[in-house]
């Protein structure tokens, strides 16, 4: 039988949320879970945005660099979307025009991060290298540039017509040379790009998409204490794409998040920055366990998984 996360254990997530997790996350969980109001997370949301409607301050835990950049707006998106704010709030219109404006028409794509995240604190994974500069390799274009054209279409009304076909097309074409081995954070923005595509170009991704889901969702428990896919990130419902095709493998891995719920309430991020900015990554690692435990309860609740008074 299914374990079921119980009202206690709720609790203790709660308090964790309340004490511990950063103000954005805070919110966004009394939103969720608690009724709370959705004004606090806007406003949480805000302190994130810059002048240039990008976003940037660390929203994503692993870049700590102040100026806004295409992947922190996308995580920034992330959780406009969950809001459904409508297009023409402040900001939805500046993340739009900053992801317009950043698009590189020579490597036609749009960069993670720029050097200036070498200012900050941040993961070696965000190292800054020359290279970086370069043509775009086509095995990670996606990653952010296929979840950007998503956010596009979910707000198309700000997105010049011909603007939005041609991004579209680049993508389109991108996935078309994927593999089933494709990356996970590029099969996660081609999972987001595909929620938000008019169906009649949306039902194109669909059997290919869930090939690559199956091959890189982490199936195996022995793998779920290192760094591995949670298949509830590449399905967070069960009216995610990939939810019918992951489900037994989802099933075990909520059992898996209720029973490692560590005695605070939360969950930890299961990765490190290793040596580097080592006093940084014990705040980071804070701030993950407040975004990782918020996806966690997201999951439990949406498949049915917390106890019912």
């Amino acid at each position: 039988m299914p374990l079921t996360l119980t009202s206690d254990a709720l609790r203790k997530s709660s308090n964790f949320m309340k004490l511990l997790a950063r103000p954005l996350e805070r919110a966004m969980f009394q939103h969720e879970f608690e009724g709370g109001p959705e004004q606090a997370v806007i406003d949480a949301l805000a302190e994130f945005q810059n002048d240039d409607g990008g976003f940037g301050h660390g929203i994503e835990p692993d870049i700590w660099m102040p100026d806004s950049s295409p992947l922190s707006t996308t995580v920034a998106l992330q959780h406009i979307s969950a809001l459904g704010l409508p297009h023409d709030h402040p900001l939805v219109t500046g993340a739009i025009t900053y992801l317009i404006d950043s698009y590189d028409t020579k490597r036609a794509g749009w960069s993670k991060v720029s050097w200036e995240v070498e200012d900050a604190p941040h993961a070696p994974w965000w190292n800054y290298s020359p290279k970086l500069d370069g043509p775009f390799d086509p095995a990670g274009w996606g990653n952010p540039s296929a979840e950007i054209v998503g956010y596009l279409h979910e707000h198309r009304s700000l997105v010049p017509e011909e603007f939005l076909e041609s991004t579209t097309a680049l993508a389109l074409e991108n996935f078309a040379e994927q593999t089933d081995e494709i990356e996970m954070h590029v099969l996660l923005c081609f999972v987001r790009m595909q929620a938000r595509l008019p169906d009649d170009i949306a039902v194109g991704l669909a059997d290919q998409l869930s090939a690559a889901g199956q091959a890189v969702a982490a199936t195996d428990p022995s793998a779920w204490k290192s760094y591995h896919t949670p298949p509830i990130w590449v399905a967070p419902s069960p009216d995610s794409l990939l939810a019918d095709s992951l489900r037994i493998t989802i099933d075990k891995y909520l059992d898996h998040l209720i029973e490692s719920q560590a005695n605070y309430g939360n969950w930890a991020p299961f990765w490190t920055w290793g040596e580097q900015y080592a006093h940084a990554w014990e705040v980071a690692k804070r701030q993950w366990a407040g975004h990782l435990t918020l996806i966690n309860l997201r999951a439990l609740k949406a498949y049915g998984r917390l106890e019912t008074p």
